[in-house]
């Protein structure tokens, strides 16, 4: 098949899937405002379908993703690990696979029946910003204009930075594509300003032209281009959680700030390790993130917690089984009004089930040394479900190694221990 007839009747095949999978949309005029900022780990296709049937359709303000790029490539994720000695070493693991073997017509069926439901989550005056590079841009700039419509299209905007690839058969790749579309012609955008030099940086004194000076010169105000020049996150930057993928704060908060107000909903189904999640957190947005990456899952949990972000995190699918073990003692039970009481726990022993296979082979003979050494220290966090009723969903989420993990529950309480590669644990409840 041609590149156009796979691009085609992947179009077709995820027209089908929506249709098979999208129910009746419950709207959120119909039930009671969505509120909570929520992280789901699952697949976002059965995510997105359980957002619109929960009164979730239309709620969205700004709908961002990054999803895979077609790049067939893997990418890796680094984590610190102490050796006998104490001292940390970064240690390379596999994050996501975005290799896409079985053909460019499967990667348009799946992104297709994705931006449908997404498009079913989008306000009439919201924006849609899909995060692609020269590998895919081209292909979905063509099925975003036959489902949202070219009259829909709102931006183009290329991504600059100085960091990536190069070569001596190409010019080097230095930018990303964000193609922004919109449901309407209702939508709302908020262009900000930046400085435009005058020619020869000096003033040229135009009337009714306001002009500005600084160190570099004169300049006026206009309003910004489709060019943003960003850095991406250094391996020395503060931000950088060690996800290969992740993208800049500074990127996600002009995107929020251009699309909302505060207390808009913003919804991010591709989210990595919560770049998207934390800038609305700290915009004072309302958000909803999800991916089906237990690595990626537990990167954006961490940063939030640091962030100050009220959230609860839920699970799709139950946690994979595997040969390791949790152990969390109860260390005190205070009871309190309603049935309820205080506990106070600790994670008292934990037995990792690493996945060698998926760690850089250079790393491997470390981190079997470093697991004889110190097995507890490959427990990152605990959550707790304080009513766990069958399906696992917390708000409390607490460092492996506080010895003062307090909470408020009324017994039926449930605990996962997360290791430093995502994998999870349901934690064995003693005392």
């Amino acid at each position: 098949m041609t590149v156009i007839e796979q691009i085609l009747e992947g179009i077709k095949k995820g027209r089908a899937m929506y249709e098979s999978v999208h129910g009746s949309l419950a709207t959120a005029e119909e039930i009671a405002a969505p509120g909570s900022n929520e992280l789901c780990l699952g697949d976002n296709l059965d995510y997105m379908k359980s957002l619109t049937e929960r009164g979730y359709a239309g709620a969205f303000s700004l709908i961002y993703i990054d999803p895979p790029f077609f790049t067939r490539s893997s990418f890796n994720a680094s984590v610190s690990v102490k050796d006998e000695h104490g001292a940390s070493h970064k240690v390379h693991h596999l994050a996501y696979d975005d290799k896409f073997d079985r053909s460019l017509e499967y990667y348009i069926e799946n992104m297709t029946v994705r931006i449908l439901l997404m498009k079913d989550l989008l306000a009439n005056d919201g924006l849609m910003w899909i995060h692609l590079d020269w590998h895919s841009s081209h292909y979905i700039k063509l099925v975003l204009d036959e489902l949202m419509g070219e009259k829909n299209f709102v931006n183009e905007i290329i991504w600059q930075y100085k960091s990536g690839g190069s070569g001596k058969r190409h010019f080097a790749r230095k930018h990303d594509t964000v193609l922004v579309y919109s449901k309407s012609s209702r939508y709302r955008i908020n262009v900000p300003k930046e400085k435009s030099y005058n020619r020869d940086r000096k003033p040229y004194r135009f009337r009714g032209v306001a002009e500005y000076k600084d160190e570099g010169g004169w300049y006026t105000l206009v309003n910004m281009k489709d060019v943003w020049s960003i850095d991406m996150v250094g391996r020395t930057s503060a931000e950088r959680t060690g996800y290969a993928t992740q993208k800049p704060l500074e990127l996600m908060k002009r995107i929020i700030e251009a699309s909302t107000s505060e207390g808009d909903f913003v919804g991010d189904f591709f989210c990595g390790s919560g770049s998207l999640p934390e800038a609305a957190h700290l915009l004072g947005r309302r958000w909803i993130a999800c991916d089906s990456e237990e690595m990626a899952s537990a990167m954006s949990r961490r940063r939030l917690r640091k962030s100050g972000a009220d959230f609860r995190f839920t699970r799709l699918e139950e946690v994979k089984p595997c040969s390791g073990r949790a152990d969390v003692e109860v260390l005190s039970r205070d009871a309190l009004e309603d049935g309820r009481s205080l506990y106070k726990c600790r994670l008292k022993d934990f037995v990792p089930d690493i996945d060698t296979g998926s760690i850089q082979m250079k790393d491997r003979g470390f981190v079997e040394k470093a697991l004889k050494a110190d097995r507890l220290q490959f427990a990152d966090h605990i959550m707790i479900d304080p009513d766990y009723n069958g399906s696992f969903e917390s708000r409390y989420i607490f460092d492996a190694d506080n010895d003062d993990i307090s909470f408020i529950s009324k017994g039926n309480f449930a605990a996962i221990v997360v290791d430093r590669f995502g994998r999870e644990y349901p934690a064995e409840i003693i005392g």
